[in-house]
């Protein structure tokens, strides 16, 4: 089989790691074409992918031109938030299999819309939620399902970044707690049927568009509590854990990816480490484990 052709939408630290990890570490796929605003940087990105890769890619004027190119199988969006439908939508129209970015779109009516066509596309069409694909996840999974710890009680997340200078409230929920509610639903099976947010003691490093620290509060079916406590500006260091209190135990990710077991009076080692210490820079959040924020990687989870 030839390899999978891959256009991009958007080149800034989201597009250009999908196009580097794409090209230096996924075997199969290859990327051909490419779409940004700024032509400069997309351009640089093109050398540099050619490079390694030995394979020309078109550097596209509009989102159309790139849909529409013969040279692409695959399409990665990775533009503004607020373009997700559109651009989402002109790939489905165009006959591409498609990665978007979360959030699938700010409100809840252009997602509702952009979802049905994409449900009667009959095209794979996905979402940049990584941590089902994660083994820690998977693993966590497995052990809720064997019953051997009874019901899961609650889910107790933590989200903390290092700094970030430019991020709203808003963007506390689409890009962030999105994750935990995804994560949840996969590992649950269930819905949530409400939702809120408690502000804490603000922290004099958000700007005047954000409340941080933010923690969300929100129910499933069956009446599982999860918690997601979000800090945008920690200081410290990146940081991401999720608990599962069971009726029997407890299942934790660490922030350095294991899971451990409390379970009949025994509780586990615990491991330590360096938390990733990169800042973000300020025009975008970014969603991948990396310490430069380039490459997203197996062990990813969730920086913003």
């Amino acid at each position: 089989m030839s390899d999978l052709r891959v256009g991009i939408i958007g080149v800034g630290i989201m597009g250009a790691g999908h196009a580097r990890y794409l090209t230096e570490h996924v075997n199969g796929a290859v990327v051909t074409a490419l779409f940004d605003l700024d032509a400069p940087r997309m351009d640089s990105l093109a050398k540099e992918l050619t490079a390694k890769s030995g394979t020309a890619i078109n550097q596209h004027s509009s989102v159309e031109a790139l849909v529409s190119d013969a040279n692409v199988d695959a399409v990665i969006i990775c533009s503004p938030d607020g373009l997700h439908p559109e651009h989402l939508t002109l790939s489905i129209n165009a006959g591409k299999h498609t990665l978007c970015e979360k959030p699938l779109a700010p409100k809840s009516l252009d997602a509702k819309k952009v979802a049905a066509l994409a449900n009667a596309s009959g095209l794979n069409i996905t979402l940049g939620f990584m941590r089902r694909f994660d083994p820690s996840y998977i693993e966590m999974k497995k052990e809720i399902e064997s019953g051997k710890y009874g019901k899961v009680l609650h889910l107790r997340c933590i989200s903390r970044n290092v700094s970030s200078p430019t991020a709203t409230t808003a963007m506390l929920l689409t890009n962030v707690a999105v994750h935990e509610v995804d994560i949840a639903r996969w590992l649950l099976g269930e819905e949530f049927v409400s939702m809120s947010t408690v502000a804490m003691k603000r922290t004099k490093y958000a700007n005047d568009q954000l409340q941080d620290p933010l923690t969300v509060l929100a129910h499933t079916e069956s009446g599982v509590l999860m918690t997601i406590d979000i800090a945008a500006n920690s200081t410290y260091g990146y940081e991401v854990r999720m608990e599962a209190l069971m009726e029997n135990g407890s299942l934790e990710i660490d922030n350095l990816g294991g899971l451990s077991i409390s379970y009949d009076f025994n509780l586990p080692p615990r491991t330590h480490g360096q938390v990733a210490p990169t800042r973000v820079p300020a025009s975008r959040p970014c969603t991948r484990r990396s310490p430069t924020c380039r490459s997203p990687t197996p062990r990813s989870r969730t920086r913003w």
